[in-house]
């Protein structure tokens, strides 16, 4: 029966056709049957005396006899329960004849029952099989026996499934256990050595039933000059894997064991692993490979693609298998569930270790594998150099998180791009940005505000250099990293570009933090109506009823998660405002939903495939078909999607930017162009003190009167008031008292009409008042 499974040399395997298997193990494995009185059993144990007793002496005297209570009798709803009617059919009638005993023949039984269509016929089966106690060994001939389809279908059968599908989860669970366990499969490869054929045969199936897991005990064989006599065997068995060690068997080729990695390819080669093609031009084209590594790679490549490929063409080949990956890392829909492993080399455990990936993160494995094959093969080429760099940090900051900055150490993305000049991170920044590699670029963005200075913001004179270009970019993120880098450099020259900075900064600090939606729609009414409905989902909402005051919204706030436009909306149309939306950075990658009437989905849909981040739908008239609408049209945001939290640290961020800007002499931003977001930012509780801060130093009559309409309102928390006093108070000083005179004398009637009512407002009017007393008037606004 096991020559028949596996397609190996007569010679070789067939001593083991005489040897027990791990399925014949399962076969006779014992059972336990319940006891009689067993709690659970139907019926309780007869008394032996009484049924050994005559007849006619049991029926002397029945009235003496003690009556058992009658049992109870099962309602009528318990009809189920009773045995199904057995049909007149041989083949049924012959496996239920046959009585079977062991694990196996109880599954055989209950598949052949199940694929006749008599199921609940096999429940008695069942039940029995899910009491039997089973090693691991008998599960995993179980498991190999009867092949995964078929314990699939059984598992997933109606009428068995609730018994059965535990107990074949747990074969498949502790056959899977059995083949991996480390301290079996060592004791499995050194019986490749054992002096007894069969014995060999048999450690030689087991291992092939290991699949991937039995990889790391055979290159172990391999990498051991000294069992030497064993190498063969071993490569056999890898051979024999086929797919499955092939990504085991890759990730070994990252060792530094030239004579192992030497092995591990000409068994690529014998097993055709197309897979390794790329990787196995690094090796071949490496003047540190040693002779027989490069032989081996050309003899590998040879079986595998019929082609020896020259120097040049095999540099085109790899840089091309380098960049495939890499692009694809673009596509978002790529994201979630996992893909198969990538396996790297592990030099602390000598082994190749798998990682696990969604299939943008596989994609960036592969890309930064091959492209440092690239890189190291030409170290001196700028191309092979960026494009290295490029998968490093797109793969570190989409794994590492979006919205959290590299973290640095040695051997990180962070230090080898940190390491290299001013001049070659900002041509990667240039790089990433032109071609969509939005998480690298936001990376290039914050090494270069560590590594960078101030004089690389001017040296492209009247054009913006890479940096200043990020500042202005769509992606969000990348334009927060770009800003935040320019703050670190702390320019004191102007540059081109400056004032798209201080807008950025306004922009970032006037967001509330909150999650927010813009509804488009020409009827005030049904637009209230779906503004309640985002009030249900946790949404505040803007309305308008024309398209140019909705554009208006659009670019005035950051909080925006997700913006509405009806079909019918007019003074721009639906189709004129969302290209209007797309060409504003600040709303670029919003992602908007189109609303239509029925009569008009059919257009909007197809106007929606056609543009970027759009879906459409027909109006809510419901909570949850609001919230379908809503997880619909913020998927289409993908990772340009921002979360509340990040905005409001983005805002706190901005802010003490803008406080520091303030607090010392400079000339390079105009930070008064900020002054209505500092002013949105002011009744923020958690902002109140920064955007205070901030206003206090621009020295303008409307920043000390929006200071004082703060500090007046008793409406306000005394903390903010308190803030904004002082922040006025810090004007006036640097600025003198911009006010006129009928404001000076309100602030004195403000303060007599609260005379020994309010001690808190008392408090707040009576350092203001301080504040005027303290000033020369005769300072000129």
């Amino acid at each position: 029966m096991l020559c028949a499974l596996f397609a190996l040399p007569v010679a070789w395997l067939s001593p083991l056709c005489a040897q027990e298997t791990a399925e014949e193990a399962a076969d006779e494995a014992p059972m336990e049957e319940p006891a009689a009185n067993e709690p659970g059993t139907d019926e309780p144990a007869e008394d032996a005396a009484a049924m050994e007793a005559p007849a006619d002496e049991l029926a002397e005297e029945p009235e003496e006899k003690p009556r058992a209570a009658p049992k109870p009798k099962k309602p009528a709803d318990a009809a189920e329960e009773a045995p199904p009617a057995v049909p007149n059919d041989p083949a049924v009638l012959a496996v239920l004849e046959s009585n079977p005993k062991t694990p196996a023949e109880l599954l055989r039984a209950i598949n052949i029952l199940s694929e006749l269509g008599h199921a609940p016929l096999a429940r008695d089966f069942v039940n029995r099989l899910a009491k039997a106690k089973l090693d691991l060994a008998a599960k995993a001939g179980l498991a190999h026996q009867f092949n995964s389809a078929t314990l699939l279908k059984l598992a997933r059968n109606a009428e068995l499934g609730p018994t059965l599908a535990p107990v074949i989860d747990d074969i498949f669970k502790s056959a899977d256990e059995y083949r991996r366990d480390p301290k079996r499969l060592a004791e499995w490869a050194r019986q490749l050595s054992d002096p007894h054929s069969a014995v060999r045969a048999e450690a030689t199936l087991a291992l092939i039933r290991s699949r991937e897991a039995s990889v790391a005990p055979l290159v172990d064989i391999l990498a051991d000059p000294k069992r030497a006599k064993q190498h063969a065997a071993a490569k056999r068995i890898l051979v024999e894997l086929d797919d499955s060690a092939v990504p085991p068997l890759l990730g070994v080729l990252e060792c530094s064991n030239a004579a192992l990695k030497t092995q591990v390819i000409e068994v690529l080669g014998q097993a055709h692993a197309s897979e390794a093609v790329a990787p196995l031009l690094g090796p071949l084209l490496d003047t540190k490979s040693s002779p027989q590594l490069r032989a081996a790679a050309a003899k590998a490549l040879g079986e595998i693609a019929g082609h020896v490929p020259n120097a040049a063409e095999a540099m085109r080949l790899l840089e091309h298998a380098a960049t495939r990956p890499l692009e694809q890392s673009r596509l978002e829909d790529q994201e979630g569930p996992t893909s198969p492993d990538v396996w790297h080399w592990d030099a602390k455990r000598k082994q190749s270790v798998p990682a696990s990936h969604d299939a943008t993160g596989r994609s960036l494995a592969v890309a930064v594998k091959l492209a440092r094959d690239l890189y190291q093969l030409d170290p001196e080429n700028a191309s092979h150099r960026r494009l290295y760099m490029l998968a490093l940090l797109q793969s570190a900051k989409i794994s590492g998180g979006l919205s959290k900055p590299l973290p640095p150490g040695a051997g990180t993305a962070h230090d080898f791009v940190a390491s290299q000049s001013t001049g070659v991170v900002e041509d990667l920044l240039a790089e990433a940005m032109a071609k969509g590699y939005f998480p690298a670029a936001t990376a290039a963005a914050e090494i270069l505000g560590e590594i960078g200075n101030s004089q690389m913001l001017s040296r492209s004179g009247t054009s913006p250099n890479s940096l200043v270009q990020a500042s202005q970019s769509a992606d969000r993120r990348l334009r927060f990293a770009a800003i935040g880098a320019i703050m670190k450099l702390n320019p004191t020259e102007s540059f081109a570009g400056s004032n798209h900075v201080a807008d950025g900064l306004g922009f970032f600090a006037s967001s509330f933090g909150v999650a927010r939606v813009l509804v488009a729609h020409p009827k005030s009414r049904e637009a209230q109506q779906m503004a309640g409905l985002a009030a249900e989902l946790g949404y505040d909402s803007d309305i308008a009823t024309n398209g140019k005051r909705a554009f208006q919204l659009a670019v005035a706030s950051p909080d925006y998660e997700y913006i509405l436009i009806h079909s019918a909306i007019d003074h721009t149309p639906a189709d004129v405002l969302l290209a209007q939306l797309r060409r504003d950075r600040r709303t670029a990658w919003l992602p908007v939903g189109l609303i239509a009437p029925l009569d008009d989905m059919d257009r909007v849909k197809r106007f929606a495939e056609r543009s970027a981040r759009a879906e459409a739908f027909l109006q809510p008239q419901n909570e949850p078909e609001m919230r379908l609408f809503t997880e619909q049209v913020l998927a289409r945001a993908g990772r340009a999607h921002v979360t509340r939290d990040e905005r409001k640290a983005q805002a706190i961020a901005a802010l003490d930017w803008l406080v520091a800007l303030s607090e010392r002499p400079q000339r390079v931003f105009d930070l008064r162009r900020q002054e209505s977001a500092l002013e949105q930012a002011l009744y923020k509780p958690e902002l109140c003190t920064r955007a205070a801060t901030a206003l206090g130093q621009l020295g303008t009559v409307k920043s000390q009167k929006t200071l004082l309409e703060l500090a007046d309102s008793g409406l306000q928390p005394l903390a903010a008031r308190q803030a904004a006093v002082a922040a006025f108070a810090s004007s006036v000083r640097k600025y003198g008292l911009l006010l006129t005179r009928d404001e000076i004398l309100r602030q004195y009637d403000l303060y007599n009409a609260n005379a020994g009512r309010e001690a808190d407002t008392h408090t707040v009017l009576s350092a203001i008042l301080d504040a005027f007393e303290r000033t020369n008037r005769s300072v000129e606004p």
